[in-house]
């Protein structure tokens, strides 16, 4: 008797959270003549949904933003061991064994920092124009 029980148990789909038997007379239709199933997808009227919020799909080609512009070009920037260099070169040169000016170090560092800077920024600036036209 309890062999045949186990058999009816096993032989209907069950929740294993409760173990309790989940089927329903419904499902005892399932692949005969005349049934159909109605399956919901996304559908805000269908109360038993839960509606899932999801994330935008927008994809940014852009490197920068107008707030992390400066400290990522000049993370970029600093990569370069030559920038590196000419960097501790100029703190250096600000002390008074130097045998020349701080000027004549800092003034090419920067000039060249900001002509690369500002390559950087058109060329970001014309990626972002040419997903928009």
């Amino acid at each position: 008797m309890a062999g045949g029980k186990m058999k009816i148990c096993f032989s209907k789909i069950y929740s294993f959270s409760c173990m309790k038997c989940s089927f329903k007379e419904e499902h005892g239709q399932i692949g005969k003549r005349g049934f159909s199933r109605i399956v919901y997808c996304n559908d805000p009227d269908n109360p038993e949904q839960v509606q899932l919020i999801y994330r935008g799909n927008y994809v940014s080609t852009t490197k920068y933003t107008a707030i992390n512009f400066i400290p990522k070009s000049l993370f970029e920037q600093f990569r370069r061991v030559a920038n590196i260099y000419f960097l501790v070169v100029a703190c250096v040169s600000f002390s008074p064994l130097a045998p020349y000016t701080a000027s004549s170090i800092l003034a090419p560092l920067l000039v060249v920092i900001g002509a690369t800077m500002a390559k950087e920024g058109i060329e970001d600036w014309r990626r972002k124009r040419q997903v928009y036209a």
